[in-house]
This record gives structure tokens, sequence and C-alpha cells, in this order.
């Protein structure tokens, strides 16, 4: 869970799912992104149903799910395409936003971050940021993915260039959980 101060610095930490954090596991972890951003989709259509609300109750259950995508999204960044790597820093609008991954060990990871308040959260719509910013990098990951595999040769530039897509889609997580605690109305 990211704890959100007042001031917007953000903190959490997590460990991998150890049935998963298998070096040989690649395809599970593929396949399990990908389903978890599947079920992303379903359980907002489905919260809104009928009446097109959403209730507190189910704001958590989003961010709970966005925190699953978030973690096996760190998970493929340290296990598959950065293990060399102990921190990695991210950053969105001009250093306005930025976090930061600190690897522990193989297994344990440390997230922190901040929110500067000239930083202005471009999202209004969760089916909009859904379909327009997280389908996109989802698509964009897996293409790069896709054609650095092709050879079945995966070089050290093409795995910084796929870490790449990783960051952006984990800052994206991480923004979309902040604006769902902190500023998304019961709709």
């Amino acid at each position: 869970m990211i704890e959100i101060s007042p001031d917007y610095v953000l903190k959490s930490f997590g460990r991998f799912d150890e049935t998963l954090a298998n070096s040989g596991q690649f395809k599970e972890r593929m396949a399990l992104l990908t389903t978890q951003f599947k079920q992303l989709a379903t359980t907002y259509l489905n919260f809104l149903g009928d009446d097109a609300k959403i209730t507190g109750q189910e704001k958590r259950i989003l961010i709970e799910s966005l925190e699953e995508m978030l973690s096996i999204t760190v998970m493929m960044r340290r296990l598959d395409f950065g293990s060399e790597q102990s921190v990695v820093v991210i950053e969105k609008g001009n250093g306005q936003f930025r976090i930061q991954l600190r690897f522990v060990d193989k297994s344990i990871w440390e997230l922190s971050g901040s929110v500067a308040p000239e930083y202005k959260i471009k999202i209004g719509i969760f089916r909009d940021w859904f379909n327009q910013v997280l389908s996109e990098k989802i698509r964009g990951f897996l293409t790069e993915y896709g054609n650095s595999a092709l050879d079945k040769d995966i070089t050290v530039a093409e795995k910084e260039k796929i870490a790449l897509r990783l960051d952006e889609i984990a800052i994206d997580l991480v923004e979309m959980i902040l604006y769902i605690e902190r500023f998304m109305q019961f709709q």
C-alpha cells in the first residue's frame, strides 16, 4: 500500500510473490501483467454498473488492483530487465513528480517519492486514462519486448529500453493511485 502524506511524499514497500520470483518464470510474469491489466478494466466496468458511480469501497479495490499491477511491473523491472540496478529513479513533469525504487535484495523493494505542488495531474476520468494512457504504455512495452526478442537474444541496450517502458508504466500506476486516493470524486 502506498502511503501518501499531506504534503504528497510517497512511501511504500513490497515483497515479490515467491512463486513468480524465479529467473525462469518470465512468461508467467508476463501473463500475470496482461491478466491484471484486463482484470483492472473488468473491475472498473463492473463497479460503474447501471448507476455509473463508484463508492469508497470500490475505490479501495481499484487501488489494490493498481498496486498489484505495480508490484508485477516492479518485479519484471528488477528480475527481467534491470537486475544489476539497486536504485531506479523515475520522473515525470520535469522532475515535479518523482519516484525512486530501491531494491533491498532479490525480492524486497521500497518505493519513495514526492509530488511538487506545481505538478498537475492530467487525469480526469479513469476510463480515459485506462484507454489512452495505460493501454498505450502496455502496448509499447509489449511491442518493445517483442521486437527485441525476435532474434532470441535481448541485448543490454534492448533491456534498458524495455526497462524504461516498465518505468513509464510504474509511474503512471502510482499517479493513478494518487489520483484515486486524493482527487477522484465518487462518480
